[in-house]
């Protein structure tokens, strides 16, 4: 059942508030450990549940897809899945565990029209910021927002395009890649590492940062949800060679290695950061 983007839109956005919900209920339960995930790591109560609360929506709601999630791998809604989802029960479990309901981390959902997508592909990005209650959201084609206390409001990048001291950056120092390929050639630079690509991309939508350098790894789950919500905010994801990651197919780009991936306001701070960092190889 092909479903439309309206649709499809509402259920998500109850999918998010159910899976903070869980996140509320659970409260000190959800640090605890229960599993190791496909990636071998060892999932908290609250991942695992937040990842269940969106699921079994969108199982309520009869969507046709196959969803990847971090803690439950691979799982099919009804016997002819035609969209393909991405979830992240919790991004940023370790500040989760230091600072549960009041540091910055969420959950992850992605909606792209097929099984087998190009990046440009997506239908639907959120993210619910938990400690906040915030829900920061885009559909194609209709730009981002975020939901406050019921009340929605537009949201975009920045605009900035001058990399200089000023110029707000999040790297993702978790992966060694990234140190290498950006902090240590940004040295001076106003960079921040907050261990949650969640929060990254929310706050590049939002024009609170300027850019987010990460990597491809364990599925690309983040940048995948992440990507449309930086287009639909008028910001570009590219490699570090400026190509867009739109017509990279996500089952098929980085999915067993690392590569660099730049997310930026506009085009032309993508082009500044790609020309800084070329002139800065060690």
């Amino acid at each position: 059942m092909v479903m439309t983007i309206g649709q499809l839109e509402k259920i998500s956005i109850t999918a998010l508030n159910r899976a903070y919900k869980i996140h509320q209920e659970l409260g000190a339960k959800g640090e605890e450990l229960v599993e190791k995930n496909q990636f071998g790591d060892t999932a908290l109560r609250v991942d695992i549940e937040a990842e269940k609360a969106v699921i079994n929506t969108l199982k309520e709601a009869e969507v046709p897809i196959r969803i990847i999630s971090e803690e439950h791998g691979i799982t099919n809604i009804g016997g002819n899945p035609i969209y393909l989802g991405i979830l992240d029960g919790l991004d940023g479990s370790d500040v989760y565990k230091k600072e549960r309901g009041k540091g910055r981390y969420g959950t992850m959902l992605g909606i792209f029209s097929n099984l087998d997508p190009e990046y440009n592909d997506y239908i639907f990005s959120g993210v619910m910021e938990h400690s906040k209650n915030k829900l920061f959201y885009a559909t194609k084609g209709n730009g981002s927002f975020v939901i406050e206390n019921d009340k929605k409001t537009p949201i975009k990048c920045s605009n900035c395009k001058t990399l200089d001291k000023r110029t707000r950056i999040y790297i993702d120092e978790y992966w060694d890649i990234n140190k290498k390929t950006f902090s240590e050639k940004l040295k001076g630079f106003n960079t921040t590492y907050l261990g949650s690509s969640a929060v990254y991309y929310v706050d590049l939508a939002s024009g609170k940062t300027d850019l987010v350098l990460e990597c491809t790894r364990k599925g690309n789950l983040e940048i995948a949800v992440a990507y449309g919500l930086e287009i639909e905010s008028g910001g570009v994801v590219v490699t570090s060679d400026g190509l867009s990651l739109g017509q990279k197919k996500y089952l098929e780009f980085g999915q067993d290695r690392y590569i660099p991936v730049i997310s930026a306001s506009t085009k032309q701070m993508a082009k500044e950061l790609i020309k800084h960092i070329g002139k800065n190889q060690t």
